[in-house]
């Protein structure tokens, strides 16, 4: 079993690297900064894709006007439709779940099948050097802490580009 998930990562990690091999010119932190902004950019896309953004909108909606109305409730000390506004934000809150555990699934399948190559091609290597040292973390950035650090700035910025 285990030498069967060491051939399939590593026939990945070959097709991936046959892909971004291009990128072998630049400096590991540009490389690395173009492969992050993408990979940010088509988990974001695929996101979009396999998730009802309108039905998510409807919602959040409904479960924000449910949250008033259980809040009154409380206040009333009317148990009984504080209990049934209670019934109903968890039935809202599981429809919320299902839609959002699309995404979640999507990124893991992308993320599990990049970023072991991504630790192949860049472990043990500085990727970047900051002029001030951070707690914990030091100074010097690995590939993971450069990858998260991208990943963030380029899914802040598109997400604020697509109107999330």
């Amino acid at each position: 079993m285990n030498e069967l998930i060491e051939s399939i990562t590593g026939a990945v990690i070959n097709a991936i690297n046959v892909i971004f091999s291009p990128l072998s010119v630049f400096s590991p932190i540009i490389s690395l900064l173009i492969v992050s902004s993408l990979l940010t950019v088509l988990v974001l896309g695929l996101n979009r894709i396999v998730t009802n953004r309108k039905l998510i909108k409807e919602i959040k909606d409904k479960m924000q006007d449910v949250r008033e109305k259980l809040t009154a409730a409380q206040k009333a000390g009317d148990k009984e439709n504080a209990n049934k506004f209670l019934a109903e934000m968890m039935n809202i809150n599981n429809r919320y779940m299902k839609q959002t555990f699309k995404a979640m699934i999507v990124s893991l399948v992308v993320l599990g099948l990049f970023l072991p190559w991504l630790k192949y091609k860049y472990d043990g290597m500085t990727v970047a050097i900051l002029p001030f040292s951070l707690p914990l973390i030091g100074s010097s950035l690995s590939w993971i802490y450069w990858y998260i650090l991208v990943s963030f700035a380029v899914g802040w910025v598109a997400g604020k580009f697509l109107g999330d």
